[in-house]
C-alpha cells in the first residue's frame, strides 16, 4: 500500500513537472510573437491530430 502511495506521488510530481514546463514554452512563444489565432490555432490542432491517428493507423 505504501509502495501505491509512494508512486502515486510520483506520477503527480511528473505531471505537475510537465505542466509547468508547458506552460514555461507556451510563455517564451508568446514572448517571442509565435503564437496564432485562435482560429489558425485549433485548425493546426486538428492537422496535428489527423496526423498522428494516420499514423498509427
Amino acid at each position: 500500500m505504501a509502495y501505491a502511495l509512494q508512486n502515486e506521488k510520483a506520477n503527480e510530481t511528473i505531471n505537475y513537472d510537465k505542466t509547468l514546463k508547458m506552460l514555461d514554452r507556451g510563455i517564451d512563444d508568446m514572448e517571442a510573437g509565435r503564437e496564432l489565432p485562435l482560429t489558425e490555432a485549433f485548425v493546426k490542432i486538428t492537422e496535428l491530430r489527423n496526423g498522428q491517428r494516420n499514423a498509427k493507423v
